[in-house]
């Protein structure tokens, strides 16, 4: 999952994409509010279904659109450094960042536990999580599976997640991380 200068990135949404805007983006995501794209074009595909419906509920796109886009990016490796955290595995640590962004209010005794350089990246890499995440992490707060601190209780979520049945997915959290995008193309898909 590494990030290296001119890797392809793609983006699947009801509209295509050539300008980044950080405002846009939804809290409550994964690894946070930012920009998220994949490596995986199919991956990036499947999810114009869910960005449509959620855009129709919202009166952003019409009710009547059957059509979405992958808009996708070059990665450049900027001539400044900037901070990349990538969760090389669907782990402890991974659920509990997944956790306190998705459900913070039932989150909080889990961010003492975090890493605090995983707070500072302005880039972070992962396995995405799969549909039903909401519901599995707020079962595990709620400690229906266990000492939400425990293995056996950590373990049992992350299979919940499946994580291994989904591809990566690469989160730009600045406007610094955006500006290593470049805009290549959007193509439109009936769906």
């Amino acid at each position: 999952m590494k990030l290296k200068d001119g890797m392809l990135l793609y983006h699947g949404s009801y509209t295509s994409v050539e300008n980044i805007d950080l405002n846009q983006c939804m809290n409550g995501k994964d690894f946070g509010k930012g920009f998220y794209l994949t490596s995986d074009p199919n991956q990036a595909r499947s999810f114009i279904r869910s960005s449509l419906i959620k855009a129709q509920n919202t009166g952003n796109a019409p009710i009547t659109q059957n059509y979405g886009y992958v808009s996708s990016f070059r990665y450049h490796k900027p001539e400044q450094e900037i901070a990349v955290h990538e969760f090389e595995n669907a782990d402890r640590e991974w659920l509990w960042f997944i956790s306190q962004n998705r459900r913070k209010r039932l989150a909080e005794d889990l961010i003492p536990l975090i890493t605090g350089k995983i707070f500072d990246a302005e880039i972070i890499i992962g396995k995405i999580a799969n549909d039903t995440t909401n519901p599995v992490i707020t079962a595990y707060l709620n400690g229906l599976y266990g000492d939400i601190k425990t293995e056996k209780a950590v373990n049992f979520a992350i299979e919940q997640l499946l994580p291994d049945h989904l591809s990566d997915q690469y989160c730009f959290l600045t406007e610094g991380a955006v500006s290593c995008l470049e805009f290549q193309e959007a193509r439109k898909y009936v769906i």
